[in-house]
């Protein structure tokens, strides 16, 4: 004799692997549409398919889950490579390119950071990402004194700049002209990148 529940189909089971690569896919992508505190683990847990119990049961807890997150979201970006010479025009070039628009269910690092940098919590660990992933691996190609607070302040010119432009739309960037703010960006964040 069968069961209800022997006819219902029942869904595989996932290895521990598959749940969590899962629910860092869900997670990266509710942290970029609603930041950190607007986000359960029972919403990250719906997203990834799996059991809410599985999300603490595999990163400890959802602010592990953020730190990893935001650990793997600050690396240099190619504009970055190469010689520091010159590196503040290719950085400008670069964020005068085209704006692009992400899913709201895909990961933007852009977007997560700015969706929970007001949050008491998830702040310090944007933080501690930031310096530690892309300041200070920044610096460490830097010549000269006080390479780290250069670094820190060219990271400054970038993301006010992203925010300005591709966050806030400024139409002053805008009509200024790439040439003329990809010279004086470019010049601005070189002049933190040299002694």
């Amino acid at each position: 004799m069968s069961t209800s529940v022997d006819n219902e189909k029942r869904a595989p089971r996932l290895t521990a692997a598959e749940s969590r690569a899962r629910i860092l896919l869900a997670a990266r992508a509710a942290f970029t549409r609603a930041g950190y505190d607007a986000v359960g683990v029972r919403e990250i847990a719906a997203l990834a398919g799996v059991d809410p119990a599985m999300v603490p049961r595999l990163f400890g807890s959802k602010e592990a889950l953020f730190t990893m997150i935001a650990d793997e979201a600050f690396r240099l970006e190619p504009p970055f490579d190469g010689s520091i010479d010159g590196m503040g025009r290719r950085v400008a070039h670069h964020l005068m390119g085209p704006i692009a628009r992400c899913d709201p269910d895909d990961f933007d690092e852009f977007t997560f950071l700015l969706r929970s940098v007001g949050s008491p919590t998830a702040a310090p660990i944007l933080s501690v990402a930031l310096h530690t992933t892309f300041i200070r691996p920044l610096s460490q190609r830097m010549d000269g004194p006080a390479a780290e607070a250069r670094a820190a302040l060219a990271t400054a010119y970038v993301m006010g700049f992203a925010v300005l432009r591709a966050g806030l739309g400024s139409p002053s960037i805008e009509a200024a002209g790439q040439d003329v703010i990809i010279e004086r960006l470019g010049d601005a964040i070189q002049a933190c990148l040299t002694p």
